[in-house]
């Protein structure tokens, strides 16, 4: 697990772990621990424009 105190957007990049698909930061190479996968999730969906609190389909 990475303990890196801040992990950026573009500090992500997604790594084949067996057949799943792990978001891993790239200066450490290690995968996100819980805080930081929802944290960038949150961060990811505002960067793509979309209201994290509308769960709706489109």
């Amino acid at each position: 697990m990475c303990d890196c105190a801040k992990v950026h957007l573009f500090e992500v990049e997604y790594k084949l772990a067996g057949m799943v698909v792990v978001p891993t930061h790239k200066n450490c190479g290690n995968s996100l621990n819980e805080t930081q996968l929802e944290k960038f999730q949150k961060e990811l969906v505002k960067s793509w424009g979309f209201d994290p609190e509308d769960d709706s389909p489109v």
